[in-house]
């Protein structure tokens, strides 16, 4: 695996040289600089594999190269790892939000980030594997009207939605929000409760349009805080939201009941979005092994009903 890693540090980017060595990728270029960054990634002509950025650099930070890495073709889909001194909950929104794959505290344990590493080339891999087969079984569904290798269960990823992640970027979110500044926000899932009679009868890429469109609608309900989204599968987001004590135990509830009563959607004229609303948990965990486990629960509150509200 190709590493960049990029740091003002010289004793750092020292540092990374030798633990990424001794985990057997001795393929690592290093960067003091935003800018020399940039202009690496734009002149080198073999694509890197993971990039390791410093959030607090002078000129560029790190989130400004995140974000300007992401714009170039070649890095679309590349792990973007911000390793960083920096543990305010700003710094984590703003990193994710722009686009970063995971996000490490110095000081780290070397087997964590030896762990991530692994995890987010594997992820990558993945989400590129799965929105080239997703673009191959639209081009089959228009010849043939069948959807091979598409499931409702799939998560998907609408990389043209701001504030909505991909699911392993949104778990390693609320991971990081959980452990490091717990009770600061909640979590929330909703579901689309018609999202398999409308995976039924559209295409692929009409039903990736028709959840963008939910997830939009979602982002769009809970502007006002906040908010950061997920699409799990089987028609159900979640939300990652600040808490706000002001908030009604309905307030989203309501939103989205207000914009579903706007009118179908264009893909199907005919049907509505419904949503149902699950119970909002405070993001508060030990372990990314306890925050796994709140996903989960939010997930299984609204996915098997005992007193959500269902609206549309």
């Amino acid at each position: 695996m190709r590493i960049l890693a990029v740091d003002d540090d010289l004793s750092i980017l020292e540092l990374l040289t030798h633990i990424l060595t001794a985990f057997g990728y001795e393929d690592v270029v290093t960067a003091k600089s935003g800018r020399e960054a940039l202009r690496i990634l734009s002149e080198t002509t073999e694509a890197f594999d993971c990039l390791l950025l410093d959030v607090q650099m002078p000129q560029m930070n790190g989130i400004t190269l995140c974000e300007e890495a992401r714009k170039l073709p070649d890095y679309r889909f590349t792990p973007i790892i911000m390793v960083t001194a920096m543990v305010q909950k700003q710094y984590i929104d703003e990193a994710f939000e722009v686009g970063a794959t995971d996000y490490v505290t110095k000081p780290f344990e070397f087997d964590d980030l030896k762990q991530r590493l692994s995890d987010a080339y594997r992820l990558a891999a993945e989400r590129k594997a799965a929105i080239e087969a997703l673009e191959a079984c639209e081009h089959a569904s228009n010849v043939t009207k069948v959807k091979p290798d598409f499931h409702l269960s799939d998560p998907l990823h609408f990389s043209d939605l701001a504030g909505c992640f991909g699911l392993s970027e949104f778990e390693n979110y609320v991971v990081q929000i959980a452990t490091t500044h717990p009770l600061n926000s909640k979590i929330v899932a909703v579901k689309v409760t018609n999202a398999e009679q409308i995976f039924n009868f559209s295409t692929p890429d009409e039903f990736r349009k028709i959840m963008a469109s939910a997830g939009d609608a979602l982002l769009s309900a809970t502007q006002e805080t906040r908010n950061f989204a997920t699409y799990w599968g089987n028609g159900v987001f979640l939300l990652a939201l600040d808490n706000d004590e002001e908030q009604s135990d309905h307030w989203l509830a309501q939103k989205l009941s207000d914009i579903s009563a706007e009118g179908a959607i264009d893909a199907l004229p005919n049907t509505k979005l419904t949503y149902r609303v699950g119970e909002e948990i405070s993001l508060q965990a030990a372990s990314k092994l306890d925050a796994i486990f709140t996903i989960n629960k939010a997930v299984e509150q609204v996915e098997w009903p005992s007193w959500q509200r269902e609206v549309g």
